[in-house]
């Protein structure tokens, strides 16, 4: 248990580096530091932004190429932040809320409620409950984890995943179930937003 600890702050204490080599290169305007980037955050912040806007993944999605595009066309501008994670987390949060904010007002609705306290402090503990999920996620079988992330972070359903994967729906289940189980054990529950 103790061995596995250290092994995932290795690749945490890996991943923060990367980070800020990666951010460096990209305010640089290396096209190559863009496609690490996004590749890095993607499914990080598309989870984090379906956490605000549940059942609004199309919008969380278009919302956050866009602020990809947006990054990418000041990044002249934009400084080495002490916690990239935590700041690009509530960077995005901020734009996805002020535009579902427009789309409520431009069909009558009223507004989200306000979510301004203590922004980086939630992306924080966010980003290390992710980083958790996804060192779990890293132990289970390649089919188990291809499985559930098709599952919960692009939202296909299981008969999709089975066309998909040209396998039977009962095979879709047990990896998913298998893969869940394994997940609960090593994080607990708690730990598992998306599901």
């Amino acid at each position: 248990m103790g061995k596995q600890t250290d092994q995932q702050t290795k690749v945490l204490s890996l991943h923060m580096f990367d980070e800020r080599h990666i951010w460096a290169r990209f305010c640089e305007g290396e096209k190559a530091a863009f496609r690490e980037l996004y590749d890095h955050f993607y499914t990080r912040m598309f989870v984090w932004g379906c956490k605000w806007l549940k059942g609004e993944e199309a919008f969380v999605r278009d919302t956050l190429h866009d602020f990809f595009i947006y990054l990418w066309e000041r990044r002249t501008r934009l400084s080495q932040p002490a916690h990239l994670s935590a700041y690009l987390l509530t960077s995005f949060k901020r734009r996805l809320t002020d535009g579902w904010e427009k789309e409520l007002q431009s069909s009558g609705l009223d507004n989200l409620a306000d979510q301004s306290e203590s922004d980086m402090t939630e992306a924080e503990t966010f980003s290390a409950q992710f980083a958790l999920v996804q060192a779990a996620l890293a132990n289970l079988s390649p089919a188990q984890r291809e499985v559930i992330e098709m599952r919960y972070l692009a939202g296909m359903s299981p008969e999709q995943i089975a066309a998909h994967k040209n396998t039977s729906l009962r095979t879709v289940y047990n990896l998913m179930h298998r893969g869940i189980t394994q997940l609960r054990r090593q994080v607990g529950s708690q730990h598992l937003f998306f599901l």
